[in-house]
């Protein structure tokens, strides 16, 4: 019996190794097949925000061209803005030269033309 003492761990110590070798490339194939499925999703996630990305990119190419298109009737405004200004201005500068009678004359629209019927 002593002779085969030694095969009772052999046999353990083969069957673990034999183990090892089914069990570690079996983890080593989930392994690769978790990577695959996360690299599939990371695809996927990278498609939806690249046409989010261009989604936006198109709202911002709109709301740039009105803002410019703002900029522009503001600048306009500010043109005619200060034409009355420059208007109310001349217009101060005579009333203020104005005598009495032509004040009266002025802000009572009195008009001393002869008007023909």
């Amino acid at each position: 019996m002593k002779q085969y003492k030694w095969i009772l761990p052999l046999i353990a110590i083969a069957g673990v190794v034999i183990a090892l070798f089914f069990i570690i490339p079996a983890e080593d194939d989930v392994i690769d097949q978790i990577q695959k499925i996360e690299i599939e999703e990371l695809k996927r996630e990278n498609k939806t925000l690249i046409q989010t990305n261009e989604l936006l990119d198109s709202k911002v190419e709109i709301l740039e061209s009105m803002a410019d298109s703002l900029t522009v009737l503001i600048n306009v405004d500010q043109e005619v803005i200060e034409k009355l200004k420059e208007r109310k201005d001349e217009k101060v500068s005579a009333i203020d030269d104005f005598t009495d009678d032509e004040l009266y004359q002025y802000f009572a629209r009195f008009d001393t033309k002869n008007k023909g019927n």
